[in-house]
């Protein structure tokens, strides 16, 4: 059993070094979108094929709303990546909660 616990300990101390800086996230998804213009005789309007991006956003959820960011194409790529900081995070809580809870089982 205590071989067990110090594995589990080793384990949650692993996890907590690979996460993410908390300053270095962004709760959001980074949606890829194509949009129509306002000049009404562009093809756009007759065609789908033809619409004007890709443009980037952020969508995320607060106060029971929806929100939209707009994103320059410079920034893609940074803010893809704290988007994913943000998602490993989340998966390295769960993961750690496992941890803790098989640890309180071990020590029943």
């Amino acid at each position: 059993m205590k071989k067990e616990s110090e594995r589990l300990n080793k384990k949650r101390e692993r996890l907590l070094k690979r996460l993410p800086s908390l300053g270095n996230l962004i709760r959001g998804t980074l949606i890829k979108w194509y949009g129509e213009c306002k000049n009404p005789g562009c093809k756009c309007h007759q065609d789908k094929n033809y619409r004007h991006g890709p443009y980037y956003r952020i969508s995320y959820s607060k106060g029971g709303r929806i929100h939209h960011i707009y994103i320059p194409l410079k920034k893609k790529k940074e803010i893809k990546i704290l988007c994913n900081n943000y998602k490993r995070i989340w998966q390295g809580i769960e993961d750690i909660s496992e941890i803790n809870i098989k640890l309180i089982k071990l020590k029943k």
